[in-house]
């Protein structure tokens, strides 16, 4: 399982635990361990004391698919708070009724976003899946270690969310300039990655109709390509139909806008 450690200058300066992470693919359990150097003594200066386990959890992928909020574009936390660990939580469902950011939650709430498990697809495999770990901005090589079924890199990344925006799909939408009041059209989306290029995946995306008629609330893209049909009935010129797309609990990530000129 790839393991990106981002050095995030948000995360206290003081608060700098080792991280130890494992992955069993047999079992699809993640495990996440926490440890502190012993406080400052003489012997700790001689070089015989080690590190101490402070906290420790292990959390089940398999069990992860089977919670409702698992869907397309979602991260789920490994969280610490007052030098413990709190229950495995999804960020979008936390964030979206504030309309917050990640940072802007971990703030108010005052929790450490230490360890993300990020599902860029519902469908994707265990092996698709990336973990992301919130160090501090003087984080070093000895503040994380992994195991053998790990793989690690380090981000320039200013966060892990930076990380989570290059790497999650990205919807594009194309629609035609204009449509004759009471007329219909098509809007073409697409599943692309950061550098525009169509990603060959199934996803669920959801629709708002702002404006406009559409007939149903969600399309399923087929390989990374859907249509949706949009009316202007009852519509004059001079409106304009517009529609949102997003995913299940990161809605309005792009929006199509078109024109409602005179038959």
């Amino acid at each position: 399982m790839k393991i990106i450690a981002v050095r995030n200058a948000q995360i206290h300066p003081q608060f700098q635990p080792t991280v130890h992470l494992g992955f069993d693919p047999a079992t699809s359990d993640l495990s996440v361990s926490l440890y502190l150097p012993p406080p400052a003594t003489d012997e700790a200066a001689s070089g015989d004391a080690g590190l101490s386990l402070i906290e420790s959890v292990v959390v089940n992928v398999g069990d992860l698919r089977k919670r409702y909020d698992w869907c397309d574009h979602q991260t789920y936390f490994v969280a610490v708070h007052a030098g413990a660990f709190l229950p495995v939580f999804a960020l979008y469902p936390e964030t979206l009724p504030n309309r917050e950011t990640a940072v802007d939650y971990a703030q108010r709430l005052k929790r450490n976003l230490l360890v993300g498990i990020n599902v860029p697809f519902a469908a994707a495999s265990d092996d698709e899946l990336f973990i992301t770990v919130n160090l501090n901005a003087q984080a070093t090589d000895a503040n994380i270690q992994v195991d053998e079924h790990c793989a690690l890199v380090w981000s320039d990344a200013a966060s892990s969310g930076a990380v989570r925006t290059m790497a999650f799909p990205f919807i594009h939408v194309q629609a035609p300039a204009s449509v004759a009041a009471g007329g219909s059209a098509l809007i073409e989306l697409r599943i692309e990655d950061v550098t525009g290029q169509l990603l060959d995946r199934e996803a669920v995306v959801y629709l708002e109709a702002v404006s406009g008629l559409v007939p149903f609330t969600r399309v399923r893209a087929s390989h990374g390509l859907a249509s949706v049909p949009v009316s202007a009935a009852g519509m004059s010129a001079g409106d304009e139909i517009r529609v949102k797309f997003g995913w299940k609990y990161f809605p309005g990530a792009e929006d199509a806008r078109i024109a409602v000129v005179a038959a």
